[in-house]
Parts: C-alpha cells; sequence; structure tokens
C-alpha cells in the first residue's frame, strides 16, 4: 500500500456545537431557500438561544439528507446574552425536499480546514509502566497512570486573526477569539478549558482504498511559535485522550 501523503489529507479543526431549532414559517420553506425564520433555539452556547455565524446544519424533510448548510448570517446580529435568533441566512440554498413549518434544524460542530503545504501533523501516545524489583532483581509490571496524548503541527501562516468577510484563522479557532468567539468547547465538561476536536481525514487518490479518519479528541494547545521565515505556524498541544479514535471507510 501506499504511503501517506499529506496533499491527501485534511486537517479539520471541530467545536462541540449541537442543538436544534425549528422552522416558523407557516409555509415551511422551499427549494432555492438562502434564509429561515426560525424559533424554539436550544443550543449548547453561552447565550443557548442564538446561533453561531459559521454553525453547519442539515434540515428536515431536505431530499438530500446529508446536506450540510452553513450559517453566513442572522437576526437579530447582536451577540448580546439576552438576544434570541429569529432568522438565518446560508449557503449551499435549500435543495428539492418537503418542508414544513416546525420542521426540525439540527445543528453540527462548526468547522475549520487548516492548509498544511510544506508542515506536518505528528503525535506521541504515552504509556506509563511500573516495574517492580524482586530483592534487586526484575520481576512485575503494573500500568502506571495514564497520560495524555501529545499532538504537534505545523501549517502555512497566512494570518494570524480573522479579517472581515474571511474563513475563521487557526490561531482564532484555537483560541476561541476573533472570528471563533462564539466557538463551543468540544469538552464534555464545559467548565473545562476551550479545547477543539482534531481530524486528519486521508483520502487515497485510488478508489479501491477505503478513507481513514483519525480524530484527536479535546485537544488544547499549550504552544504556538509563527515563524514569518518559514511561512508556517508550528503548533504543540495535548489531548485529554490517551490515543487517537480510527475509523476506516
Amino acid at each position: 500500500m501506499a504511503r501517506i501523503e499529506l496533499r491527501h489529507c485534511d486537517i479539520v479543526l471541530k467545536d462541540g456545537l449541537a442543538g436544534t431549532a425549528l422552522i416558523n414559517q407557516m409555509s415551511g420553506a422551499m427549494s432555492g431557500d438562502t434564509s429561515l425564520t426560525i424559533d424554539t433555539v436550544a443550543l449548547n452556547t453561552d447565550n443557548t438561544q442564538q446561533v453561531p455565524v459559521g454553525a453547519r446544519f442539515t434540515i428536515a424533510g431536505e431530499t438530500a439528507s446529508t446536506t450540510v448548510h452553513v450559517v453566513t448570517a442572522r437576526t437579530p446580529s447582536s451577540s448580546s446574552p439576552s438576544v434570541a435568533t429569529t432568522n438565518i441566512v446560508f449557503s449551499p440554498a435549500l435543495s428539492t425536499g418537503t418542508y414544513v413549518d416546525d420542521g426540525v434544524i439540527t445543528f453540527h460542530p462548526q468547522e475549520l480546514t487548516i492548509k498544511i503545504g510544506d508542515g506536518d501533523l505528528k503525535y506521541t501516545e504515552n504509556d506509563d509502566f511500573k516495574y517492580d524489583l524482586d530483592r534487586g532483581n526484575l520481576d512485575t509490571v503494573r500500568q502506571g497512570d495514564e497520560k495524555p496524548m501529545d499532538v504537534s503541527l505545523s501549517f502555512v501562516y497566512e494570518h494570524i486573526t480573522t479579517g472581515t468577510n474571511e474563513t475563521v484563522a487557526p490561531m482564532d479557532a484555537l483560541k476561541r477569539r476573533g472570528g471563533a468567539a462564539e466557538w463551543v468547547s468540544s469538552a464534555t465538561d464545559k467548565c473545562e478549558p476551550y479545547a477543539v476536536d482534531l481530524f486528519v481525514v486521508h483520502t487515497p487518490p485510488c478508489g479501491t482504498a477505503q478513507i481513514e479518519t483519525t480524530q484527536f479528541p479535546d485537544f488544547r494547545s499549550d504552544k504556538r511559535e509563527p515563524s514569518l521565515k518559514d511561512s508556517l505556524i508550528q503548533i504543540t498541544g495535548r489531548c485529554n485522550a490517551v490515543e487517537p479514535v480510527v475509523s476506516r471507510g
């Protein structure tokens, strides 16, 4: 089997956004619509009734049920903690389907694909074994404490922060600031420090080989080193997991 090449891999950061809303239009919706009036918003965000710009969702009744839409604007646009979202603008437009009033909108994690270029991604699994001695001689071995997995990646240095009408910058997504200020931690316990899930999706160029997805859950960056000379940003951190979650197919 041919070795992995980065040009065949997508590196994706995902937050922990989840929740639902309902269509609030008596006539439902129509194919080609790029906006929806909604109510009964229930999210796991700081303001549970406010839909983040960048939120991804699927909608009940759409024939292509796996089509994911991305929110590009909301009404009201204010980020006030007491404001509930009543309308969303999104892309792509709704495709064919049967849409009804109170149809369910299901929200999925916000995500960002990172351009690796000449960079790399590495990880280290750490085991802690205790070797017991019997009168100075090796005897038994015990499993020690679990150790977090170490992850490092380097990617193309384009911008440190997000500009107007730009895709979220990786540094903002890792720090939950700027264009990613409304990202949600991927950690189950929202009182823990902010984290994201890091995915590597390897799509082999040959049609017979399976796609392999490697997930690094609850990644927290503890060191960031931008290099203007090399046009790279080096990120190191750890995951609240002892090993990645790998799936094929």
